[in-house]
């Protein structure tokens, strides 16, 4: 089985940035710029964006976290906004049931944690709840996470990088290499066992037959 890179940009992939915290490491301009993304914003994540002079390509949400002058000003440029009131779903679930009807199936997400442990939690159980249909990179303030589906994965990293690997609930016959304590055809469940490993080399190779893999790859602050 030939190993595949969890997001491949060359692949139409989208951009959604929410209401949380954002990491001072990541760069949205440049991001944008250097993949060609469509950018997407999520009821106040249009706020982050007319923050940073970023035009979204589409805002969805109940609009009750996005001011009538940031709602006005992306009006005014011709973005398309989406008012969704029902409360059945939140935000970033709205926009990603419609971004998967129009084929998005690479998400990237931005501003989905931090402030509130309740909306944090949120968002984990939504990137599960649509990991069948679609490939997850989340940044966090701290962290890249990674939803990998069962497969043979290669992840870029920086040697001596804090790598941790979390069973999301579980996964079997988990085998790595690049890391300072490697698995060879484990199971790897609920708990602490896969919490800060190393990163040995510039990538690490990860390979499983069932489940969903959450990985945690620390980042260095600016």
């Amino acid at each position: 089985m030939n190993p595949n890179t969890p997001l491949n940009f060359q692949l139409p992939t989208v951009l959604v940035l929410g209401n949380g915290s954002y990491p001072n490491w990541f760069d949205i301009k440049q991001f944008q710029v250097e993949n060609k993304v469509l950018l997407v914003c999520a009821d106040g994540g249009a706020e982050k964006a007319h923050q940073l002079g970023l035009m979204p390509d589409l805002i969805i949400g109940d609009m009750d976290s996005v001011t009538a002058e940031t709602i006005a000003h992306f009006q005014s440029t011709g973005v398309e906004i989406v008012h969704q009131p029902d409360q059945d779903n939140n935000d970033l679930e709205k926009c990603l049931r419609r971004l998967l009807r129009r084929g998005w199936r690479q998400c990237v997400l931005v501003g989905f944690t931090g402030k509130r442990d309740d909306q944090t939690i949120a968002t984990f159980q939504i990137i599960r709840k649509y990991a069948p249909r679609a490939q997850f990179l989340l940044f966090t303030e701290t962290a890249k996470i990674y939803l990998l589906k069962k497969g043979n994965w290669l992840i870029n990293v920086i040697p001596g990088q804090t790598i941790s690997l979390f069973g999301f609930p579980r996964v079997h016959h988990l085998t790595t290499q690049g890391l300072q304590y490697p698995t060879n055809d484990e199971i790897l469940a609920g708990g602490s066992h896969g919490l800060s490993n190393i990163a040995t080399d510039e990538v690490v190779q990860i390979q499983f037959t069932s489940g969903y893999l959450l990985v945690v790859a620390i980042q260095e602050s600016n």
